[in-house]
């Protein structure tokens, strides 16, 4: 999930530097930045907590690597680990990171004036890769296959006769150096065997921002476009626009299509970036109003239930995401047509809330000015039983993960053993479906409202937002609710399937298996594979070492699964770090034939370039699905097609044993998992 963001000032060459790694990150998002001494990092930083982690320092440490972070002095890194900081910025500005290789330290310093921003291009990582000259090779396929065995090249339909341990072929001249064999066999008649979810695809749409099926929802509930670069306002993607394109998703290999929330958002607006630069409205869908309900931009129930029946036709299981620790803010339009009584309303205000514009010394968080955060009348909005908040009888947010409120939104008492009322505008709310339970506490209440999701739709599983920040017992309740809700639509039905599926969002969490697997998690997505990316990309030996210990774990942990991506909505695009679609292609190659599950996130397969973002970077991760597309774009397209038809055909890919296979040059491997066996091998550039 989006919250509070980090700006960022960049002015990177392609000089040559060092593979170091600077990540700066606040509980909600996190971006890495190359280290060299050429070239300081200087970032805007608002005012807030930030980690700050330093890898792979290359060189040797002395034993002066310090634990504390301070201004205008050398920290002294450790080459060893990880060197981790905690930031407190007071005062909000431009810092800059200095690096200094030979010591190695690093300087943090705050400038004095703000320079011109500049477009973030990443150099690509300078490695030494092999290099493949075209023409035939030789690949050595040890004793995976037996002599005899006839197998075929995935990109250019070669078959191969396997002699002496190995094959001869010629590589393809667009598959950048890659080459993926598997076995010929005679296509039989038989049932589609279950999804093993640790080679699952998941395909994520931020649904607004897909394709739009139904203009004539565009505007719901007043809602404004703002005439400019319309950086967060809706764009009108919804659930008829993902059905529309439903056979694309299919053809990309897709196991299962993650949805951004779908339910009713906040009406209105509030205020983007640190500068109000922009009005900010709930597009993404993490911020809601009434979790039971499909949000009108986004469609009604008929739309749902026709895309999980479409989806469930192609043999594509639909993941909805659940939201359970915090409500979405206060707008103006939804505490006018609420009628809470908080907002004195200035005489040259519009009668209608959701049309407000700042005036010429205002921006979009100055209608703040007229709200009353003292008034006790935010008693009849969500009450003290049901928030933490800063409202008059209302309980003070924490600093710990539990208790503590996400860039302010309402934090849900989810601890709390209480019983409590909806309030009444909740309940008054037109369409809902909430009502007054006897006994219910607030987690009550949240999970059959997340769960209703599954028993009227036939939901196959959620991709449960901000994991850390509610307590286990709550998760569990939740996959047991929902596993129970699964099996009543499957009866009602007469339908059968795969057990309830749910994967969690524990914000920088890489591949092991920690305990929150026991808290009714069948997978957490892995924050560490967009950091291995880079060098992956640049030379694809380079993900040697990690593919064998996520494979190694997998085979250990019989519970673990790991979900790794290349984009994300609240970190970075890919293609945005390098503008290469030769880097795009090959950090494909190193995402979808990973072990562990993987997510796409819509438009990688294409490039999709940023967008528009005024003060707040991750919006522009959010940019419109690319639909119209150059020549570049389709040829990165039928490389990511036949990668993930690849992988869907081969379940030995994601939840295979994998073993290394050494060849004369290159990198080459085997992924095995019962009779399933595939050889992938990297040439050279």
């Amino acid at each position: 999930m989006k919250l509070n963001t980090i700006t960022t000032l960049l002015f990177l060459a392609s000089a040559n530097l060092s593979a170091a790694t600077l990540t700066i990150s606040t509980t909600t998002n996190s971006r890495d930045y190359p280290l060299s001494e050429e070239h300081p990092i200087n970032v805007e930083l608002s005012k807030d907590s930030y980690s700050i982690k330093i890898t792979d320092i290359d060189g040797s440490c002395s034993s002066e690597a310090t634990t504390a972070l301070k201004f205008n002095t050398p920290t002294h890194l450790d080459c060893q680990k990880p060197s981790e900081f905690d930031l407190k910025i007071r005062v909000s500005g431009n810092y800059l990171f200095t690096f200094n290789q030979e010591a190695p330290s690093i300087t943090l310093t705050k400038q004095k004036s703000k320079t011109v921003k500049k477009e973030f291009k990443r150099p690509i990582p300078k490695v030494t890769c092999d290099s493949y000259q075209g023409g035939e090779v030789t690949l050595n396929v040890a004793t995976t296959f037996a002599d005899g065995t006839n197998l075929r090249e995935k990109f250019t339909g070669q078959v191969v006769t396997v002699d002496n341990q190995q094959v001869t072929l010629t590589p393809s001249t667009q598959s950048g150096g890659m080459v993926l064999l598997e076995p010929v066999k005679k296509q039989k008649n038989k049932e589609v065997q279950p999804l093993d979810w640790r080679n699952a695809n998941i395909y994520f749409v931020m649904v607004d921002r897909f394709n739009n099926g139904n203009p004539n929802n565009d505007g719901s509930y007043g809602r404004q476009k703002d005439g400019k670069d319309e950086v967060g306002t809706f764009h009108g993607g919804d659930l008829k626009g993902v059905i529309e394109k439903l056979d694309y998703i299919q053809s990309l290999g897709t196991d299962a299509l993650w949805l951004s929330p779908i339910v009713e958002q906040i009406h209105g607006f509030v205020g983007g970036g640190e500068k109000g630069s922009f009005p900010f409205y709930a597009y993404h869908g993490y911020w809601t109003r009434d979790f039971t309900k499909i949000d009108e931009n986004f469609g009604n129930d008929s739309d749902l239930a026709l895309l999980v029946q479409e989806a469930h036709k192609r043999g594509i299981k639909v993941l909805l995401d659940a939201v359970v620790n915090h409500s979405g803010y206060a707008s103006l339009a939804d505490l006018q047509f609420d009628g809470v009584d908080v907002v004195s309303a200035k005489s040259n205000w519009p009668d209608n809330w959701t049309t407000w514009t700042p005036s010429s010394n205002e921006n979009w968080h100055s209608y703040n000015n007229s709200i009353d955060y003292s008034s006790q009348n935010w008693m009849d909005w969500w009450g003290p039983d049901w928030i933490r908040a800063g409202f008059p009888n209302h309980s003070k947010p924490g600093t710990g993960d539990i208790k503590m409120s996400l860039a302010g939104l309402p934090d849900f008492i989810t601890e709390s053993d209480k019983a409590v009322t909806p309030p009444k505008w909740l309940l008054a709310n037109p369409g809902t479906r909430v009502s007054s339970r006897q006994n219910f506490t607030v987690s009550d209440y949240l999970i059959e409202w997340q769960t209703d999701w599954v028993k009227r739709f036939g939901i196959d599983g959620f991709r449960v937002d901000t994991v850390k920040h509610v307590e286990g017992e709550v998760w569990q309740r939740l996959k047991k609710q929902a596993t129970e809700n699964l099996n009543v639509w499957r009866k009602q039905n007469g339908k059968s399937g795969q057990p309830f599926w749910m994967m969690g969002e524990v914000w920088g969490h890489s591949a092991y298996r920690s305990p929150y697997f026991d808290d009714g998690f069948d997978a957490l997505i892995n924050f560490d594979m967009q950091k291995k990316m880079d060098k992956g990309a640049a030379c694809f030996s380079y993900i040697a070492d990690t593919y064998q210990s996520y494979a190694d774990t997998i085979q250990s942990e019989k519970d673990f699964n790991p979900v790794s991506y290349m984009s994300s909505h609240d970190t970075e695009l890919f293609f945005s770090r390098y503008k290469s679609f030769d880097m795009q292609r090959d950090a494909a190659s190193a995402l979808l034939l990973s072990p562990g599950a993987i997510q796409v996130y819509y438009g990688d397969e294409v490039a999709r370039a940023i967008g528009p973002y005024a003060d707040d970077f991750h919006q522009g991760t959010r940019s419109d699905m690319i639909w119209q597309l150059d020549g570049e774009r389709e040829k990165l397209l039928e490389h990511w097609k036949i990668l993930g038809q690849f992988r869907k055909a081969h379940p030995a890919i994601g939840a295979g044993y994998h073993k290394e296979l050494k060849q004369s040059s290159g990198y080459a491997f085997s992924r095995i998992l019962g009779d399933d066996k595939i050889i992938v091998a990297f040439v050279g550039k």
